[in-house]
């Protein structure tokens, strides 16, 4: 699955452009609905270059690095139509660098969905983890947090209340075991099988390694499809949201009472 999604660009835009588009709020942004739980999405990214996890990449040329594609995915994760998913954590696991950015909705402010103000952001966030000066406006929902893969699942697997048992996990992958329609609605007690709580993780263009693929098996994630195709990891994001927002309306619509 490749990490990409078509967003509009800011046209004649530059770097202090970005900058200023990225310090501003989200006057008119609401919240999406059926937000009953949370969701983390962790893409697994691999090949990030020094220059990009230290935030020295250049915002004229995106695709160097792929800074691009990782842009791509924050803006599938957490945007909506004049809205953003506050019930939404993306985390950019950079492998080889043994390092995590993670863009939080409910603490976003002054983003927008194309790739040059996201990547702006980014680049504020890791820059300032290695010696550059920080603004008022460097966080806006990002933050830097040492460790991959592994050290993420660990932690946020247990962020659901101990009475409740650990978050699930789901793989999705072309060769998953049911689609994630199915996963969803397989729950029982009116609840879908996977939501609200699960942890969703996606491979980049590179998919998983060996070794990923064997620590997610042994944390007991399940694999799902969205697609007989092989598809796009943002592509990937959206359609996961789409099958979400179904299974909680779904719920949702179960829980009222009959007039």
């Amino acid at each position: 699955m490749l990490v990409t999604l078509l967003s509009l660009p800011i046209v004649g835009g530059s770097t202090r452009a970005a900058d200023r588009l990225a310090s501003r709020g989200f006057e008119r942004a609401s919240p999406a609905p059926f937000a009953s739980g949370p969701r983390d999405l962790i893409v697994v990214c691999h090949r990030t270059p020094d220059k990009v996890a230290q935030g020295r990449f250049r915002l004229d040329n995106l695709p160097d690095g792929r800074v691009d594609l990782l842009a791509r995915c924050a803006s599938a994760a957490i945007f909506t139509s004049h809205g953003v998913r506050r019930e939404t954590r993306l985390w950019l696991a950079l492998q080889d660098q043994s390092v995590c950015l993670c863009l939080d909705g409910s603490t976003a402010r002054g983003m927008h969905p194309d790739e040059r103000t996201l990547a702006a952001a980014m680049k504020r966030t890791l820059a300032v983890e290695h010696g550059a000066t920080s603004r008022a406006d460097t966080a806006n929902g990002w933050s830097y947090h040492a460790g991959g893969l592994e050290q993420r699942l660990r932690e946020l697997r247990q962020q659901r209340p101990v009475s409740r048992g650990p978050r699930p996990i789901l793989q999705l992958h072309e060769d998953g075991e049911a689609t994630l329609q199915a996963l969803l609605a397989a729950g029982g007690g009116g609840q879908p099988a996977a939501s609200p709580g699960a942890v969703f993780v996606l491979g980049d263009q590179l998919g998983f390694t060996s070794g990923e693929e064997a620590l997610l098996a042994s944390a007991g994630a399940r694999r799902a499809t969205v697609s007989p195709r092989g598809l796009l990891t943002s592509h990937c994001i959206v359609l996961a949201h789409h099958a979400l927002d179904e299974a909680e309306a779904r719920v949702g619509l179960a829980a009222s009472p009959v007039e």
